[in-house]
């Protein structure tokens, strides 16, 4: 076991591979919040973005005992996430979506039903914004500003130059600076 924290990653992976299941939710929640920030760059809606983690996860799962530790386990989720975040786009995004308008009673739950109205314009135009930059370029913008990774981190995620990491991410502030106003 680690110091510290508690397990690291390849003890976790091992462990599952030896059939302890709480070993893979201690890999879900701490990948979880990255693999979402990677995932809604491929998404328009937050609910798109978790169900891609959650395929993500159950390929994951079913796959770990493939898993080389060569590279990070967090450099091998997040090529899971993004190839369902590319199935995604070029297959289920094309799916027809059935309206429940009408059908729905009013929901009781704050949560769910508070939508506070103060900014949303300047939520909504960031949100088109970043819906129509290049995924690659999204995905940089996500990581880097949001996720607070390094470009190196990107680079080795994206398995890409720096450069490239720092080109896209430009590209992708001049576009959101030009789009936003």
């Amino acid at each position: 076991m680690a110091t510290g924290s508690g397990p690291t990653d390849e003890e976790l992976v091992d462990a599952f591979i030896a059939g302890d299941t709480k070993a893979f939710s201690a890999i879900v929640e701490r990948h979880r919040e990255q693999l979402l920030y990677v995932a809604k760059s491929y998404t328009k809606t937050e609910t798109d973005a978790q169900d891609i983690v959650q395929e993500t996860f159950l390929k994951a799962s079913n796959n770990l005992h493939n898993f080389r530790a060569e590279a990070k386990l967090s450099t091998w989720l997040n090529r899971l996430v993004r190839n369902s975040g590319y199935d995604y786009i070029h297959h289920r995004s094309n799916a027809q979506h059935h309206s429940f308008d009408g059908e729905v009673e009013e929901d009781r739950n704050q949560w769910l039903s508070h939508e506070p109205l103060m900014g949303i314009d300047t939520r909504l135009d960031i949100q088109e914004a970043l819906q129509n930059l290049q995924p690659e370029q999204r995905e940089v913008w996500m990581l880097t500003e949001i996720g607070g990774y390094s470009l190196k981190d990107v680079a080795g995620l994206q398995g890409v130059a720096e450069g490239t990491v720092k080109s896209r991410r430009s590209r992708a502030k001049t576009a959101l600076r030009s789009a936003i106003g």
